[in-house]
């Protein structure tokens, strides 16, 4: 039985701005994967900017990052696109976003990312893609069931794969003992204190 759906629009309302954040990936002859994002805002109405004039539902911002990535999640290529912005300097940072290269896509990506391009370091559109992107990147190389079944166990979740990831692939869950139990060592039981009562 399926979770009552909550009720997102509680009283009458109307639109004033839409953020669209679109990822697609793609696998790519040469085995390597390119994970493309793009982000849209618009407004309903029109909008008066200091250096433009923006039409109903013409874009606000439309920034677009695309990063190549292997089966080790390791970034080789990032390529950073300012297609519309609200003032002309905008689209001079895309290409501080190259240095994304070298990069392993894995925990703590996010933070390193929002470190690398704070302030005026960097787009703040351009790095709001980048934890989503990340997320896709992981979608498309686990899709891939050879890699998904190699996780190694450590720490309460497993590397290279989603496993202990969310709460419904907890390692001691029951989606995990369905499905994936073989994938998944017992974990030992902790010591006992010497000297305790074993009874």
């Amino acid at each position: 039985m399926s979770e009552p759906v909550p009720n997102l629009a509680p009283a009458a309302r109307r639109p004033v701005h839409l953020r669209r954040i679109e990822c697609a990936g793609f696998a790519r002859d040469d085995g390597l994967f390119d994970i493309e994002g793009t982000l849209v805002d618009t407004k309903p109405t029109a909008l008066e900017l200091p250096e433009r004039h923006v039409p109903p539902n013409a874009p606000i911002h439309h920034m677009r990052l695309r990063l190549t990535v292997g089966r080790d999640f390791v970034i080789r290529e990032a390529v950073a696109q300012s297609l519309e912005t609200p003032y002309g300097v905008c689209g001079r940072i895309a290409p501080a976003y190259a240095q994304l290269a070298g990069l392993r896509i894995e925990a703590g990506f996010t933070q390193r990312v929002k470190r690398m391009f704070r302030g005026i370091e960097g787009c703040s559109h351009l790095t709001e893609l980048l934890p989503v992107m990340a997320t896709t990147a992981f979608q498309i190389i686990w899709s891939d069931r050879d890699n998904f079944d190699t996780a190694e166990v450590g720490n309460g979740r497993t590397r290279g794969s989603p496993l202990g990831g969310c709460h419904a692939l907890r390692l001691d869950g029951e989606v995990v003992m369905r499905h994936f139990r073989h994938m998944v060592e017992p974990v030992p039981p902790s010591p006992t204190t010497p000297g305790k009562d074993q009874g």
